[in-house]
């Protein structure tokens, strides 16, 4: 499953709400940033917005707190995609964004499904 990069997907994320990140001066600065180039007429690139990572991608800022609990769950792009049967199927601004899981897929990668199990169930503690 693909998430679109899009103005309603946007609307609806949460994850510029998301303990995650709150702490995370990086995200306030992107914030800041795009506010600023929001007045301007400048495009805005998927991988400079500190949100939607289940479309874009992992969040490059490196001060998140993986301790806090994500929203995933509560956001409504997740519900309406069904990203529970993806992977990564929570943290996408940790773990990169939504695939769906290729395990009924003619070309099944066991060492992507390895890899993927194998980062998600490391413990973060």
């Amino acid at each position: 499953m693909e998430i679109e990069f899009n103005a309603e997907n946007i609307e609806k994320c949460l994850c510029l709400q998301c303990k995650v990140q709150k702490k995370s001066q990086c995200v306030r600065d992107k914030v800041i940033l795009l506010q600023e180039r929001a007045l301007g007429s400048s495009l805005i690139e998927p991988k400079e917005f500190p949100a939607l990572h289940c479309a874009s991608g992992i969040e490059h800022c490196t001060d998140l707190d993986r301790k806090e609990e994500c929203l995933c769950k509560n956001c409504p792009i997740y519900a309406e995609n069904d990203l529970e049967t993806g992977t990564p199927t929570l943290y996408f601004c940790l773990d990169g964004s939504s695939a769906s899981c290729c395990l009924n897929e003619a070309k099944f990668d066991e060492g992507r499904v390895a890899e993927t199990l194998r980062d998600y169930y490391r413990r973060n503690d």
